[in-house]
């Protein structure tokens, strides 16, 4: 069966496409991600973080990690365990773990002014576009419902 090729144009000019051979497609919906929010997650994550600092200690403190020393294969494999000790040492780099969660949000920081925050992506092609409104509310302010053209 033949396949059909679906475009829309989102408002920087930039084309999606989807294929399909027995679907048919008269919308889709793009967003733009919202670098406000990611700057929030980056910075909500430094809790998690903070304790990943306080495991890889733990581990270069005891040799192994904990959580796996309840499998009978991780207490006998003592080169696992010196292994694990090494790439947990190696993370923390002699860094506390508030020091590593600072690194570790600065990483995403870093990674967050180099995102192209202009860029939309594609959330889904659907077949109505009552499907598309449902689809937009989803995903928030952001939202665009592109026709969709077979090719």
């Amino acid at each position: 069966m033949p396949k059909t090729v679906y475009t829309a144009i989102d408002p920087n000019g930039e084309e999606h496409k989807r294929t399909t051979a027995d679907r048919t497609y008269t919308h889709t919906v793009v967003y733009q991600r919202s670098k406000d929010a990611a700057i929030a997650r980056a910075k909500d994550a430094r809790k998690g973080h903070v304790d990943s600092g306080n495991y890889y200690l733990g581990c270069v403190r005891d040799g192994h990690y904990a959580n796996l020393m309840k499998f009978e294969h991780y207490r006998t494999d003592a080169a696992r365990q010196a292994s694990d000790a090494a790439d947990a040492a190696a993370k923390m780099a002699g860094r506390t773990a508030e020091e590593y969660a600072d690194a570790k949000v600065a990483e995403h920081l870093a990674a967050i002014e180099a995102t192209d925050w202009t860029v939309y992506h594609n959330a889904g092609w659907c077949g109505r576009h009552d499907l598309a409104l449902k689809l937009a509310a989803k995903i928030g302010p952001s939202a665009v419902i592109l026709p969709a053209t077979a090719k």
